[in-house]
């Protein structure tokens, strides 16, 4: 067998596949339904109220799941830990409610059991080596465009937005009272999760450092529009993790990306200080007591602890008592209605049991990606590892477990990460050494 060049070792393995829009199985179903991950409802745009398109969402995951029969398989321990939390999710809101004599919300108990289900889905069909290339490219498409809509609410302004039906239901502000853009999403702070945890997993998939860098700049534009600090924070050590352990086979990497990345720091310096000034001191707050985001924050953290264990430590509460129940230790901050943690939101909402099966899911997931990135060195498993980094840090600053959207796209990374019979990033067949690399950039229909 012929030496393979040294570039082709970072080519994620897969087995021959025709593109996203080549050939008779162009794979649009699966396009459509990872395009349409981060909406959870139509842009006001294009209709005159907020349409919840969560529901159409998950019926494209789960057809998905039927095209390429992924719904009989057998679950792994990752699955059957996230079907578990499902179903107690499902329990803990109807019958649990009910018996204690609490109104049961039916449609938070079916968002809520949908979105685990809906992420089990997508991890298996991810996890198909031919269908890995068409799910890349679908992202790098979504991410396209969740770019050009930051773009776009930046440029026309809060006043443009709000005339189109953006006001209430919407949280686009800063704690300071500024407007940032928020996406297809209900406020900034989710938006910026779903960017950093997506962002960080396209850099890490890329088979060259030149298309690590093109994907670095094209993530860090919309993730920095959010001014989210915790999307800066995770996205940014998401990223140097993945590279180190990319690192770890072709130390040249290393040294190649933090010269790159040290150029195109200064170059940004001397282009733009203002830019670079507001960034500085917008980090230099999370020092900061008095800023009203972090008050906010430290209060909430411990009133939702010191009541959830105090009073339903095991189930938690129903998710409309928040600003009752944590409002006698966090005073008004509990009007925020939820405890800008994943991590403390799941104590609060389904107790330690809840807590327990969720911290399952998260060890299970980053043991799992750590080893395949340790045993293959592929391209794909550096960007799960990605994934779940940026996510573990986003959670211990955010609430965006209860987003449809960032469960689906989280597993769907985590499936793309599992590779199976690689070593080094080279292919474990003859036939597969014929595979181009993903292209760079998203690529659109051919002529």
């Amino acid at each position: 067998m012929s030496a393979l060049p040294a570039e082709s070792k970072w080519a994620p393995a897969v087995a021959p596949k025709r593109g996203l829009w080549q050939g008779a199985d162009r794979h649009v179903l699966l396009a459509v339904t990872v395009i349409a991950l981060p909406f959870s409802y139509i842009p006001l745009e294009l209709v005159p109220g907020r349409v919840s398109v969560t529901i159409v969402v998950f019926a494209l995951v789960v057809l998905t799941g039927i095209r390429y029969r992924v719904l009989r398989q057998r679950p792994g321990a990752l699955e059957t830990v996230t079907l578990l939390l499902s179903a107690y999710i499902f329990i803990r809101l109807t019958a649990v409610t009910a018996l204690q004599a609490d109104v049961i919300d039916w449609q938070e108990a079916l968002s809520a059991t949908l979105a685990p289900l809906g992420g089990v889905i997508l991890y298996r069909v991810a996890r198909r080596d031919d269908l890995k290339e068409p799910c890349l490219r679908a992202l790098r498409w979504m991410f396209v465009m969740l770019t050009a809509i930051a773009l776009y609410q930046a440029v026309v302004g809060l006043a443009f937005l709000q005339s189109r039906g953006y006001t209430e239901g919407f949280y686009y502000f800063t704690f300071a009272g500024t407007y940032r853009p928020f996406g297809t999403f209900l406020s900034p702070t989710v938006f910026g999760a779903f960017l950093a945890i997506v962002g960080a997993a396209l850099v890490c998939m890329a088979p060259t450092i030149r298309g690590a860098l093109l994907w670095f700049a094209i993530a860090l534009a919309p993730i920095l529009l959010t001014e989210t600090r915790a999307a800066w924070i995770s996205f940014g050590i998401a990223v140097v993790v993945g590279w180190l352990l990319r690192t770890r086979a072709r130390p040249v990497h290393l040294t190649l990306g933090l010269a790159a990345i040290t150029w195109a720091i200064a170059f940004v310096v001397w282009l733009a200080p203002g830019a670079v000034d507001f960034l500085l001191s917008r980090l230099a707050t999370l020092s900061d007591s008095g800023l009203t985001s972090n008050a906010a924050r430290v209060n909430l953290w411990q009133g939702t602890l010191e009541t959830t264990l105090a009073e339903s430590p095991l189930v938690g509460f129903p998710t409309g008592d928040f600003s009752q129940v944590v409002g006698t230790v966090a005073g008004a901050y509990a009007d925020y209605g939820h405890a800008h943690s994943n991590y403390l939101q799941v104590l609060f909402l389904y107790g330690l049991i809840g807590l327990a099966l969720f911290a399952g899911i998260l060890v299970l997931a980053t043991v799992g990606a750590l080893r395949t990135a340790s045993t293959t060195r592929s391209p794909w498993a550096y960007g799960g590892v990605a994934a779940i980094v940026a996510f573990l840090i986003d959670s211990s600053f955010e609430t965006s477990w209860t987003s449809f959207s960032i469960v689906a796209v989280l597993y769907l990374l985590l499936g793309l990460g599992q590779v199976a019979g690689v070593d080094r990033g080279l292919p474990s067949s003859p036939a597969a050494l014929t595979v181009p690399k993903p292209s760079l950039a998203p690529s659109g229909p051919t002529a």
